[in-house]
């Protein structure tokens, strides 16, 4: 995390460098999901399949959540914008009817190797993002602003897959939980985890690139309201908290190898832009208006 914020320092310190520069500063909140994951399906496991229930599906239904987001905007050309993003998101979902999902087999899987229990789940990942944004707007001297949106994305991936209501009394009756340790008791609900305080493995890098459409609604000459909709396919396949691995038979040999898949997310932001110039053009009273400012053509 430290050297993503590291990097979002550079760029903003190098935009400021610019003499007589249009900038951007917008703030607002996120709302993310995943949609699927994709490529190859995992092949279940037969004893999975024999252990799964006859309803249950590899589906989670994904939650409303909310995240922040900043960035800066630097303007390339009178419909362009050059932005950099520092973006915290959060996606979670529930699965009231799960499977025994192959990685619950795997020798990764340790807790409860052999009395899993078949209860709802639900996931919670966060990413930290530092991204990189390229904004084409159609029609810049209009109130009503649409844009199209192309982003690249760095991000570190945490997760935790748990069961949704556990209570170890009801599960393991015969266990006297006065005398387990209080941090373990927090934490063994947790099926799964990656770059959070109950894992020790630290969060996931990955790469994710995508698109958007947007539109910007001018409130005042410097400030904008601003939302927009953006879909990304990320380089990482535990988004649902569920490491991906699938079944095969190999010379007479049952394996579980690693599946690695992508995941296919969305997210709607809605926040505020203030523009405002830096260099010659913006020292004191003074300084020229930049044509390129909302309503400023549709004024002189």
């Amino acid at each position: 995390m430290r050297k993503l914020l590291f990097v979002f320092v550079l760029v903003v310190v190098g935009a400021f460098s610019v003499n007589a520069q249009l900038l951007g500063l917008r703030i607002a909140a996120n709302s993310g999901m995943l949609i699927s994951e994709l490529g190859t399906s995992d092949v279940p496991h037969p004893d999975a399949l024999l252990a799964s229930p006859a309803t249950s599906s590899e589906k989670f239904t994904p939650q409303l959540s909310a995240g922040l987001e900043a960035e800066l905007l630097i303007q390339i050309s009178e419909k362009t914008y050059f932005g950099v993003e520092l973006d915290y998101t959060h996606l979670k979902g529930f699965n009231d009817d799960p499977p025994v999902f192959n990685y619950f087999l795997t020798p990764y899987f340790q807790q409860y190797q052999n009395e899993f229990i078949i209860s709802p789940l639900e996931y919670n990942t966060r990413l930290f993002n530092v991204a990189v944004n390229y904004k084409y707007f159609f029609m810049p001297d209009k109130v009503w602003t649409p844009f199209v949106k192309l982003t690249g994305v760095v991000a570190l991936v945490g997760t935790e897959l748990k069961y949704r209501d556990f209570s170890p009394e009801e599960y393991f009756p015969d266990v006297d939980w006065n005398l387990i340790d209080y941090a373990f008791n927090e934490g063994a609900d947790v099926l799964y985890a990656r770059g959070t305080s109950t894992s020790e493995q630290k969060k996931w890098p990955a790469f994710h690139v995508g698109g958007g459409i947007g539109f910007d609604y001018a409130l005042s000459d410097r400030l904008l309201f601003e939302i927009d909709g953006t879909c990304t396919v990320l380089n990482s396949g535990i988004i649902d908290g569920v490491p991906n691995f699938t079944y095969s038979r190999e010379e007479g040999a049952e394996l579980l190898k690693y599946n690695r898949r992508l995941s296919l997310t969305t997210q709607i932001s809605v926040g505020l832009v203030y523009l405002f110039e830096i260099g010659d053009g913006g020292r004191g009273s003074g300084g020229r208006i930049d044509p390129n400012l909302p309503f400023f053509r549709n004024k002189h």
